[in-house]
């Protein structure tokens, strides 16, 4: 599946041109030809939709390359759209909905019916699951959406039996044979995907077992993943249903070089045997620049692969779906971001791309969820690219579309579903990074009325939960946490305001969490909160995946219901998820906190009820994304990412009475008005001060005399917003040093772009940094003297880093970056005394390296 490589964050390490094309851009039902089309001002052009082709006479045919183009037989081109079978040939439990109590993936699965049940049995139960979850209703649910390809991810005991290594399994070809034969006769095409390679290429759970990893430093299972694919290219290299070949998904457990070394190996393992179909060359977290050129290496019909999920996994917080895709499809304000820089990229070597995983709708809406997927598809054709979506199908206890799942289709609601107990809210940095909610609104499960059945009290224990995966620090706090009768209004929560532990027990599941009950500090507290906050943080010296939390007893009346209500804030968190539980068992200290709501529990289930479960997913009413079947079929295109142009001539007069702005109106018929914006930096934090003003005037009365704004103004069409116009700002003020200015307060920049940042005090860091970028800041200086500045800095690899210049002059300091252990590990660095003198001055730091982070700096006076 997919939650892996994100647009931002560390995907932004890997050179200027994997860089360049993360930094977002959109283009939809306007198609760009080129990446001109993603200009500043904005395309009103409409190109017609590329379509997908219906199957011509002579069928589907061995496809090939053509430089940049997927060809068929004829060498005409084929625009192949299409999505995952994700769940099926290898599982990933949170796309079904199950897992707990230390069964969370195929491995562990397997594990626990063999011990129970015997080999046997365990063969007999995955082979009634891999039944049940793909039938002919899917097929056809496939061809209805007008697909016609489809990437099917296999797990290695697929084809090889897992007792007699490099030995067919007796079924080995079944399922793959079956889905070609399913896809044939729709006019699908089928990429084979190695998922999970032998020894698993990461140590995710998406390659079948979850902490493994070993397939880098593993000799035998290199050769018996090169056994595999001389088996794979054996049984099908005349086969023309399958598109292409996936020699190792997202194989980022080892280094670029690692990866093209193992790809390459695969690759002439491939064609020693079959010369005919193509070879997908994966991208190592979005960068195809290990491979060079290709074809001078005597590469042929190969095609590159990328996984983008611009704006998931916390690369764009608080951005809304709406604006994270009109920029990754639009190629940015400048148009040259985005697609359109991998566009240069594999245009500039003649080579076709493969958008292998990609997830536009999730949480958007359904409208406006099924307009960004089509566009998305639409965008990516109109280059050439094929593309399959992650993922077709995810089910859940619950069920239901929701704002949109990560699945085309998932299991009607469940009526019978009983939200009163289990996970009752949540927030993670990989579904909403930076939230500030209340838990009625929080967005990954948003609370409930709770409803207890039975009559008579009940003894519940209430839990929250919290923590990060090892290297990522989490910052939470938490207050205000009530659970009411909605009949009485009695409250059942003791000490929800904090201010002391009082009530609550400590939970350690994993590692260790610092607990402040007593948190007051300004900035961290959630909106609504009161006094004291209970915060919760990563204790220095604790490294590893930390998990815990804390809880208490309540009692509820059977035959009552209750209203949970609470407050939390993500203070710039990394890999950190906050839950909330409702439990009837007490929580175990050094085990995890689990939602078994609806689910099965595999170590105690007995055979007839995991039966039932696995035969529910052939036969349990569907529910298809809405959005997306209306328009992945529409005739006509939406209109979402016809950009207007954006506004021009922005001009500010300060006064007593307010900041004045102007601009240039605009001569589209199509706008309806303007959207005001201001920060106060320029590192573009925009809050929107006004939207559908009519004119081309704007006065804003609520800002304070001697504080810098920026102000920005789009333009409004009935689907549409425009890009930013170009900033103006207030006089900008100059910052008195001795001081510590945040590396996102910068007063000017080039080249730079904020994240999430998990250091202590979290807020956001600045990096993407590659030589000549810079980031400015105008201090003010009362006594003339020596100064020294602390850099907090982090990387991953290392860097040149960077040299500090004052008013232009020559450089006052050069500091190189070590490697500190991570983008998120930090470590502060000090300059060599120099001088300044009195006044205002421009601070400057200027980069002679790459891939380098800064969080803040302090200048001393000596």
């Amino acid at each position: 599946m997919a939650k892996r490589w994100f647009v931002g964050g560390a995907a932004s390490r890997l050179g200027s041109s994997a860089r360049d094309a993360l930094l977002g851009g959109v283009m939809g039902a306007a198609l760009l030809a080129g990446c001109g089309g993603g200009g500043g001002s904005g395309s009103n052009a409409t190109v017609p939709s590329p379509s997908t082709p219906p199957v011509t006479s002579e069928g589907l045919t061995l496809l090939k390359t053509d430089g940049t183009q997927w060809v068929n037989a004829s060498g005409k081109q084929v625009l192949l759209k299409g999505t995952n079978l994700g769940n099926w040939l290898v599982q990933e439990f949170w796309m079904m909905g199950q897992g707990g109590n230390g069964v969370t993936d195929q491995c562990t699965l397997e594990a626990k019916l063999t011990e129970r049940f015997g080999y046997d049995e365990k063969e007999r139960l995955i082979k009634l699951f891999r039944d049940s979850w793909m039938t002919t209703r899917d097929w056809d649910q496939l061809q209805a959406f007008g697909f016609n390809i489809v990437r099917l991810p296999i797990l290695w005991s697929v084809i090889e039996d897992e007792k007699k290594p490099k030995t067919l399994r007796a079924d080995a070809w079944k399922y793959l044979d079956w889905s070609i034969a399913e896809a044939k006769k729709r006019g699908i095409y089928v990429i084979l995907d190695l998922h999970g390679a032998p020894g698993g290429q990461t140590p995710n759970d998406h390659t079948g077992c979850a902490g493994q990893n070993k397939y880098w430093t593993d000799a035998q299972a290199q050769e018996r993943t090169k056994w595999l694919w001389q088996q794979i290219a054996t049984r099908y290299k005349d086969e023309p249903v399958v598109a292409a070949y996936d020699p190792l998904n997202e194989p980022w457990g080892s280094t670029a070089e690692a990866m093209v070394a193992r790809v390459e190996e695969l690759y002439k393992t491939i064609r020693a045997i079959d010369d005919k179909h193509i070879v997908l060359l994966p991208s190592h977290y979005g960068s195809i620049d290990g491979y060079g050129n290709p074809t001078a290496k005597g590469f042929t019909n190969v095609a590159f692969e990328i996984h983008p999920y611009p704006g998931l996994f916390g690369d764009r917080p608080g951005d809304s779906p709406y604006a994270i895709h009109r920029d990754w499809l639009r190629c940015g304000s400048a148009g040259t971001a985005g697609v359109c820089a991998y566009n240069k990229q594999v245009s500039d070597l003649k080579i076709p791309l493969l958008v292998g995983e990609f997830q536009p709708w999730q949480g958007a809406g359904l409208d406006l969820g099924g307009q960004i997927g089509r566009a998305t598809y639409d965008t990516y054709a109109s280059y050439g690219w094929a593309s399959t979506s992650w993922a077709y199908k995810l089910v859940s206890p619950a069920g239901g579309s929701g704002k949109g799942t990560w699945g085309m289709v998932t299991n009607a609601v469940n009526s019978n579903f009983d939200t009163g107990v289990g996970l009752v809210a949540k927030a993670s940095t990989w579904d909403c990074a930076g939230w500030d909610s209340g838990f009625s609104n929080a967005c990954t499960v948003k609370a409930a009325t709770i409803k207890v059945g039975g009559t008579g009290s009940k003894t519940y224990y209430f839990v929250i939960k919290s923590g990060a995966s090892g290297g990522s620090n989490p910052d939470v706090s938490f207050d205000k946490i009530s659970i009411t009768n909605t009949a009485t209004n009695a409250e059942v929560i003791t000490n929800g305001g904090f201010g002391s532990a009082n009530g609550w027990t400590a939970l350690t599941i994993s590692g260790k969490l610092n607990l402040d009950f007593n948190y007051s500090a300004a900035g961290k507290n959630p909106t609504g909160s009161e006094g004291t906050v209970l915060r919760v943080t990563r204790p220095d010296g604790i490294t590893g995946e930390i998990n815990g939390g804390i809880y208490q007893a309540i009692t509820l009346e059977g035959g009552q219901t209750y209203a949970l209500n609470g407050v939390f804030k993500d203070n710039g968190s990394a890999n950190t998820w906050a839950e909330m539980y409702l439990l009837d068992k007490e929580p175990a200290q050094g085990k995890d906190v689990i939602d078994m709501n609806g689910k099965v529990d595999f170590n105690v289930a007995t055979v007839a009820e995991i039966e039932t479960l696995f035969k529910s997913y052939a036969t349990q009413a569907y529910e298809v994304h809405s959005g997306l079947a209306q328009w992945m079929v529409s005739a006509t295109a939406p209109e979402v990412f016809q950009l207007p142009a954006r506004p021009a001539n922005l001009k500010l007069a300060e006064g007593g009475d307010g900041n004045g702005l102007s601009w240039d109106a605009s001569s589209d018929a199509k706008v309806t008005g303007y959207s005001v914006y201001r920060a106060t930096g320029a590192s573009g934090n925009y809050s929107k001060l006004a939207e559908k003003v009519t004119t081309n005037k704007y006065t804003d009365n609520t800002a304070v005399s001697g504080t810098t704004y920026f102000y920005v103004v789009t333009s409004l069409t009935a689907a549409n917003e425009s890009y930013y116009s170009d900033a103006t700002s207030t006089t900008i003020q100059s910052v008195p040093v001795p001081a510590t200015l945040q590396a996102e307060a910068f007063a000017a920049m080039s080249g730079v772009q904020l994240e999430s940042c998990s250091d202590t005090g979290g807020g956001q860091d600045v990096g993407y940094f590659d030589p000549d970028d810079y980031i400015e800041f105008k201090i003010n200086v009362a006594t003339a003297g020596n100064f020294t500045i602390d850099y907090r800095l982090a990387s991953a690899n290392g860097s040149t880093g960077f040299e500090v210049w004052i008013d232009g002059a020559k450089a006052v300091d050069v500091m190189a970056v070590p490697n500190t252990g991570g983008w998120q590990t930090w470590a502060t660095q000090t300059s060599t005394p120099f001088a300044m003198a009195a006044g205002n001055h421009t601070l400057r730091l200027k980069s002679i390296g790459k891939e380098w982070n800064l969080n803040w700096l302090k200048v001393n006076a000596q």
